[in-house]
């Protein structure tokens, strides 16, 4: 009986971290966080502030913040559109599409820095 019991409690326990961790998306960046950071992103493949593996995922992280900030906020805007499409996306994006992903990002996000 007692064995049955440790059983239990040691499966319980090894389990619980699973089951928290699944609900780990939930927790997504307030959206204006999320933007922020997908504008510093954007920026620093414009300026090319690193190597390309470091921008890449750089940028890729910021776009799975922003995309999780939309879903789990409900926010719908052609900025969180583009943030799910390219999350969603197997493949990575190459130096044009990452230039490309940040120069929309800049516009659809409007950053102050690089208003007119």
């Amino acid at each position: 009986m007692h064995r049955l019991l440790l059983l239990f409690i040691v499966s319980t326990a090894w389990m619980g971290p699973s089951v928290g961790a699944s609900q780990s998306w939930k927790r997504a960046l307030p959206l204006p966080e999320a933007s922020q950071q997908a504008l510093t992103a954007a920026n620093a493949v414009i300026n090319q502030s690193g190597s390309e593996e470091c921008l890449r995922g750089k940028l890729s992280n910021a776009i799975v913040r922003l995309s999780n900030s939309c879903d789990v906020s409900g926010h719908s805007s052609t900025a969180c559109e583009l943030a799910s499409k390219i999350a969603g996306q197997e493949s990575e994006l190459s130096m044009g599409e990452m230039l490309a992903t940040s120069e929309a990002l800049l516009d659809l996000l409007g950053d102050p820095a690089t208003s007119n």
